[in-house]
C-alpha cells in the first residue's frame, strides 16, 4: 500500500503544474490567434490589445466562414493556373513546332485536361 500512497501523492502534486502547463498553451495559441486575426481582418493590434478569450475565438470563427464563402477558392485558383499552363505550352509548342495546340500536347492532352478538371 506505501507505493499506492505515493503514486496518490505524486498526481496530487503534479496536477497543479500540469494545469498550468495546460493554460499556459491555450494562452500561447490564443495570442497567436488572435494576432493572426487581426493581420488576417486588416485590424489595428494596438486598439484591440484588451479582447476576451471568446472575442478572439468569435472573431476566428468570422474570419474562417468568410474565406471559405469568398468567390475564387485556393482549389478553382489552381484549376485556373494549371488551365493557363496548358494553353501556355500548347502555344509555345504550336510556334516550334508549327502545330495547333492539340497536335502540340499530343493524344494524351484531352485525358490529362479531364483528370485536372474533374
Amino acid at each position: 500500500m506505501p507505493s499506492d500512497d505515493k503514486s496518490a501523492d505524486h498526481r496530487r502534486i503534479n496536477k497543479p503544474i500540469m494545469e498550468k502547463r495546460r493554460r499556459a498553451r491555450i494562452n500561447d495559441s490564443l495570442t497567436q490567434l488572435k494576432s493572426l486575426v487581426l493581420e488576417g481582418l486588416k485590424k489595428d493590434p494596438a486598439r484591440h490589445s484588451k479582447l476576451e478569450k471568446a472575442d478572439i475565438l468569435e472573431m476566428a470563427v468570422k474570419h474562417l466562414r468568410s474565406l471559405q464563402t469568398r468567390p475564387g477558392t485556393t482549389q478553382a485558383l489552381y484549376r485556373e493556373g494549371y488551365a493557363e499552363c496548358g494553353r501556355a505550352v500548347a502555344e509555345f509548342l504550336s510556334r516550334e513546332r508549327g502545330l495547333d495546340g492539340q497536335q502540340a500536347l499530343g493524344p494524351t492532352a484531352t485525358v490529362r485536361r479531364s483528370k485536372a478538371v474533374c
